[in-house]
């Protein structure tokens, strides 16, 4: 504070000096020149303000310390009660978060209402039943996700089976075909299914074609009649002279096969090729 008003002083000081000097050197000039004596005009202009200024200074200072002495209240009759009013304000301000706490904790009571078991001492807090339910449709996504990662895996399953049994009797190009049959009948396209022929030096028979019907319906869970169409659109050669019924009826059956019957394990869809299980005659 002192080095602010030393500053202060020292500006006041330097324009006062500049202002007499730019005074001193217009009237020299006018005097000089023009033969013009400004000191009649400004002397007694100086002087009234001098005394101007030193007659407000001191009603300032007077004025100052009498109001300091004896205040004066300009609220125009209005009581003046800060601390009251401050005293108030904190009682409103803690009565209306009380009311709050209240009106929240009755709203978080009626969104978790009490179970009605007997057991009273126990506290739902969270609401729990709430969040499982909020959680329905992600649940879903995730029962969708591993349903379809499983049929993928059957797919799979399915392909190798399919060309290991099938290889003597196919060709590449056909068990290409016949995979993609499996497919159609999968997703229950019988009208997409096209005809297949085994080789002719070493085809497939009936038995061996029924049991292959059952075993990759059975992984796909696909009605008996269904698998019926399957095998009989796909290999209408070997299967002329077997009806869609007698198919139906006789797909798993005890009869020696170049295919035999695979009955998947409790639960589980692959296939038992680590047995030989070649039943061909």
């Amino acid at each position: 504070m002192t080095n602010k008003k030393q500053i202060q002083t020292k500006k006041i000081s330097f324009i006062l000096a500049l202002s007499v000097i730019i005074y001193a050197a217009i009237d020299t000039y006018l005097f000089l020149c023009h033969d013009i004596n400004i000191m009649r005009i400004t002397t007694p202009v100086i002087l009234e303000l001098v005394i101007a200024i030193i007659l407000c200074g001191l009603l300032h200072k007077f004025f100052y310390k009498w109001l300091t002495k004896n205040p004066i209240n300009f609220s125009f009759g209005e009581p003046s009660t800060p601390i009251v009013k401050s005293e108030n304000a904190i009682e409103s301000m803690d009565a209306t978060e009380t009311l709050s706490i209240e009106q929240s904790m009755g709203l978080a009571e009626q969104e978790c209402p009490p179970s009605q078991q007997s057991n009273q001492n126990t506290v739902n807090s969270d609401c729990p039943q709430d969040s499982h339910l909020n959680k329905y449709d992600s649940i879903l996504v995730e029962l969708k996700k591993k349903e379809i990662e499983r049929q993928a895996e059957i797919m799979d399953a399915i392909r190798e089976y399919v060309t290991v049994k099938t290889a003597p009797y196919l060709s590449k190009e056909d068990i290409a075909t016949l995979i993609s049959n499996i497919e159609h009948m999968a997703y229950g396209q019988p009208e997409s299914y096209k005809p297949i022929r085994s080789n002719i030096d070493n085809p497939l028979r009936s038995p061996g074609l029924r049991h292959l019907a059952w075993n990759v319906g059975e992984r796909l869970g696909v009605p008996l009649a269904k698998r019926a169409v399957f095998i009989k659109k796909s290999f209408p050669y070997e299967l002329v002279n077997a009806t869609l019924e007698y198919l139906k009826l006789n797909l798993r059956d005890n009869v020696s096969s170049q295919i035999p019957i695979d009955v998947p394990d409790k639960g589980d869809y692959r296939f038992h090729l680590d047995v030989d299980n070649d039943d061909s005659q």
